[in-house]
């Protein structure tokens, strides 16, 4: 039964009897707790004894919590159900300046807070807090225990009050005390459908490519026969300004080639390099090449500083420019269908800051049903591209994704897209689905079925197939740097989506 904590009245005999007796046997049995000096009179056998005045919580902890987890039934749908968490695990940072306790790493998501038992250890056992029974009302000084069921979902922002008192009978200042509950999934990926409503200034273009860079999203593309580059600003929490139309874009633009190398956007025209930085188009400063250039490929960047850009010729024949000098890789017959949207990522090697994998994912256009979709990759230290042979693998295949894009996303490769006809995926046919994943830099990937997912409604689907009528790569995909991967739409429109985890703030 709780306590309710009694007021000192003025100090007088009879109450300097009571607190006497009332710390006496607190004495006795915590004698090492406390500090005190034993002072003799002459003459006088009397001992007087001096208690402590500190009233500080050294350590706070959460024993174990019911929390809702999702599962998943054998229908394959979400289902709820409750189990219980030790959370004695989570540490409470104390800062004794300001006198607050918190949890630095929130607890998951679905944990009930409201009956919660506490481990604290403090100068004295003596320590009240401020009670809540419910929202709004106002706390009332109870004494806890440790075996007290505290109820901190009705905590004010700020935290409950715990105090502690004093062996001396003095009474601390206030602590205030929060814990902290996850109120998004960490590892869900959340969407905004209509982040951006700014139409295209052009109304609608196939063909799309985006890049990201310095803050801008530059959509290559095509309205009808004529070739386009627009841009809008995106701010760091996910806000898009409307769209720009550039002036004098080269009349051959290949919109399929454009990509980012060291900040700055390139791009092909007529088999020429040009480069973009911020709004002005010009023809690329590298060294010319000795051969028309058809696609650019992809680019690779190493820890310690080497740069690569990889590229196609219009006779089929790969290079590379290094920094100083373009040189021939051999043929690019691997590559199917060499003038459609591919996608590219630029994967780190860990044990080596000289060395980078550059991974290709495109789209076998003359797959029958049963085909798979293409990837390739090389190292930076290699002088050709080696596409993956997945009709030797048993399982984990790549999906042959009509207008398909691949990201490199928290450490992992996605992709997704149009209509998918390789027959290992058809349960997954229909455009924007399904995610698939792949940890291995291509070689195997599987379909994502929790957390990171599409927005139930089939809504993309619908925006997709509005400008799928209009001609191939009807929308365009790209990551920007605070994580936001960002869908623009045949008419300029966009939704955005991160992994809730990848915006977290740090708490210090």
């Amino acid at each position: 039964m709780e306590k309710k904590l009694s007021t000192f009245a003025t100090c007088n005999a009879k109450n300097i009897l009571i607190m006497k007796i009332r710390f006496l046997s607190i004495l006795l049995a915590s004698l090492a707790l406390a500090t005190f000096s034993m002072t003799s009179c002459l003459n006088d056998d009397t001992i007087e004894v001096t208690y402590t005045n500190e009233t500080s919580i050294i350590h706070f902890s959460v024993g174990t919590l019911w929390m809702q987890k999702t599962g998943q039934a054998q229908d394959g749908s979400d289902s709820l159900y409750m189990d219980t968490l030790s959370m004695s695990n989570y540490p409470f940072t104390i800062d004794q300046l300001n006198r607050t306790i918190e949890n630095k790493d929130s607890l998951p998501v679905g944990t009930d807070i409201s009956r919660v038992v506490t481990n604290i250890n403090a100068d004295s056992p003596y320590i009240v807090y401020g009670k809540i029974d419910s929202l709004g009302t106002e706390p009332v000084d109870t004494i806890w225990t440790n075996t007290d069921s505290i109820n901190f979902a009705v905590a004010p922002s700020e935290g409950l009050t715990f105090k502690v008192m004093s062996y001396s009978g003095r009474m601390g200042k206030a602590y205030h005390i929060k814990i902290n509950v996850h109120q998004q999934e960490p590892d869900s990926l959340t969407w905004d459908e209509e982040a951006s409503q700014q139409a295209f200034v052009s109304q609608s273009l196939t063909r799309q490519k985006a890049v990201y860079t310095d803050g801008r999203i530059y959509v290559f593309g095509q309205d009808g026969d004529t070739p386009v580059i627009e841009y809008t600003t995106v701010s760091t929490n996910g806000q898009a300004d409307g769209w720009i139309a550039l002036d004098n874009v080269p009349q051959e633009t290949d919109s399929y080639s454009a990509m980012v190398w060291n900040g700055t956007v390139y791009f092909l025209a007529d088999g020429t390099l040009y480069e973009l930085s911020g709004s002005v188009i010009q023809p690329s400063s590298l060294p010319a090449p000795a051969y028309r250039l058809k696609q650019l490929l992809a680019n690779a960047t190493t820890a310690s500083g080497l740069s690569y850009l990889y590229a196609y010729t219009e006779d089929n024949r790969c290079v590379t420019y290094n920094g100083t000098s373009w040189s021939e890789d051999g043929e690019g017959s691997i590559f199917p269908d060499v003038n459609q949207r591919f996608s590219f990522a630029s994967l780190p090697v860990s044990y080596n800051s000289t060395l980078t994998r550059a991974v290709v994912f495109g789209f076998h256009p003359d797959a029958l049903g049963n085909e798979f979709g293409f990837a390739a990759s090389r190292l930076n230290s290699e002088n050709d591209w080696i596409a993956y042979d997945y009709a030797q693998a048993d399982t984990f295949y790549c999906p042959n994704i009509a207008d398909g894009t691949m990201i490199y996303y928290d450490k992992k490769l996605y992709a997704f897209g149009g209509f998918i006809n390789s027959l290992p995926h058809k349960e997954y046919r229909h455009p924007f689905n399904t995610f698939f994943e792949s940890t291995d830099n291509g070689l195997s990937w599987k379909p994502v079925t929790r957390y990171v997912r599409f927005p139930k409604s089939d809504s993309f689907r619908q925006k997709y197939e509005e400008g799928e009528s209009l001609g191939e790569g009807s929308y365009s995909c790209v990551v920007d740097e605070n994580n936001f991967i960002w869908i623009i739409w045949h008419n300029g429109y966009m939704s955005r989506g991160r992994i809730n985890r990848l915006g977290f703030l740090p708490k210090w």
